[in-house]
């Protein structure tokens, strides 16, 4: 059996929720009036160079962990990823069915109940060999997951828009820290480290007609990302 469309719809959608939206809102006095509040140099930035200098310092980081979640058409998609470099290990929930999944060196690996794969129209006869193991993903399937990971998702923001996005700045704490919030015309936000070093993004919030938040984490720091071991070769069930 050879199925070479499965991939984890909306994911993607979910990592670049709040860098679309209005480019109509904001103004560079609203910029201004931020940084001489606080004094930061990120806050005196305009909205779009706030977020491309998120985007690099995401970049640069190398490692970052992502957890988001997002509601569409009455359905909740949740993520917990580690994001590193060209690779990704984690999960994703998508209608309560837990997914675990392994980006590593160009190809996906995942993990799912046998409910899953039979999704896709998989007989059953195929679906229980499944259960509760790794199953390496078709090449053609496996490039779909490149926007999971650190380099992918930065190029897909990036392709979105991201240097005509305005909006007010402003300033604010997140966790007792610093922070520079560009808020768009329909009350989507991104929440910016206010470090002119490393101006992380924190978290986005999406307000808009598929509402979702995604927050960004544990900065530079690696995990062992590794292929598992003797996966079911999706390619070669049934022969």
């Amino acid at each position: 059996m050879r199925i070479r469309r499965l991939a984890v719809m909306g994911t993607a959608g979910l990592l670049l929720a709040g860098c679309g939206g209005s480019e109509e809102s904001g103004s560079e006095a609203a910029a201004s009036s931020a940084g001489e509040e606080s004094g930061s140099s990120l806050a005196e930035m305009e909205a779009s160079e706030i977020v491309d200098a998120a985007f690099t310092a995401l970049e640069g980081a190398g490692a970052a962990h992502v957890v988001g979640s997002i509601e569409e058409a009455g359905s909740t998609q949740e993520l917990d990823l580690q994001l590193q470099g060209d690779d990704a290990q984690g999960s994703i929930v998508m209608d309560g069915v837990t997914v675990e999944l392994i980006y590593v060196d160009g190809s996906a690996y995942l993990m799912a109940p046998a409910g899953f794969w039979a999704s896709f129209g998989m007989p059953a006869e195929f679906t229980g060999q499944l259960e509760a193991q790794w199953v390496l993903m078709p090449a053609e399937a496996a490039s779909s997951f490149t926007a999971l990971t650190l380099s992918g998702l930065v190029d897909e923001l990036r392709a979105s828009g991201g240097d005509q996005i305005t909006g007010e700045v402003t300033t604010d704490e997140l966790d007792g820290e610093p922070v520079v919030v560009v808020t768009q015309e329909d009350g989507s936000t991104l929440t910016v480290a206010d470090d002119e070093e490393n101006p992380y993004p924190l978290l986005i919030e999406d307000e808009g007609e598929a509402p979702a938040t995604v927050e960004f984490r544990d900065f530079g720091t690696e995990a062992a990302i590794t292929a598992p071991a003797s996966p079911v070769d999706l390619d070669d069930l049934g022969g």
